[in-house]
């Protein structure tokens, strides 16, 4: 059986998008070695499932469809720039969250819980709501990266938040190209 590249995620404003396209072609100019994610490729990934079967995903939208059901539609707003895991060995630079993060958390958590039922590995590591804009390929220029990203305002551009997302990743010679496969509306 065919096996389908797959993400959970929150879709995102345009206001959104293109703030997050203005501060990274404010970090740009670090000449950092970083692969910088296209604004309108951004989600805010929840569950990252990856290689599932086609059999897999009717079971995956029927939980998502009960968890969207469960919350009504909120806003999330744009805080900071960090790295993970550490500005010493910078490996993603993401855009954080701050108002929205904690009903973020707990879509996540949810979603995090019905994959476990279904027969999906529980992460070990804990859920951090960001946006990933790059990731890092080597150390090269990595402090002038963390003197732009710390002068850098974030504006705090809100994000209506008002379904959760099943995507299929398919990587390219250009990228990864997402489509959507099923969408589940909040109540």
């Amino acid at each position: 059986m065919n096996t389908i590249r797959t993400f959970i995620a929150l879709d995102l404003s345009k206001e959104t998008q293109q703030e997050l396209a203005r501060i990274v072609d404010e970090l740009k100019p670090s000449e950092a070695n970083v692969k910088w994610v296209r604004p309108a490729s951004i989600h805010l990934t929840l569950k990252f499932p990856g290689n599932i079967t086609e059999d897999k995903i009717d079971p995956i939208a029927k939980k998502l469809e009960e968890i969207a059901s469960t919350f009504s539609p909120f806003d999330i707003v744009l805080e900071n720039i960090g790295v993970f895991p550490s500005w010493s060995r910078p490996s993603v630079v993401w855009v954080g969250i701050g108002e929205g993060s904690r009903a973020i958390k707990d879509i996540a958590r949810k979603v995090e819980d019905a994959l476990v039922l279904e027969g999906f590995e529980k992460e070990t590591r804990e859920f951090r709501p960001h946006l990933t804009i790059g990731r890092v390929k080597n150390a090269k220029n990595k402090n002038k990266l963390k003197e732009l990203a710390g002068s850098l305002e974030v504006k705090p551009i809100p994000s209506h938040i008002s379904n959760i997302v099943l995507y299929k990743s398919t990587i390219t010679k250009e990228g990864a190209e997402y489509t959507s496969l099923r969408t589940f509306s909040f109540r």
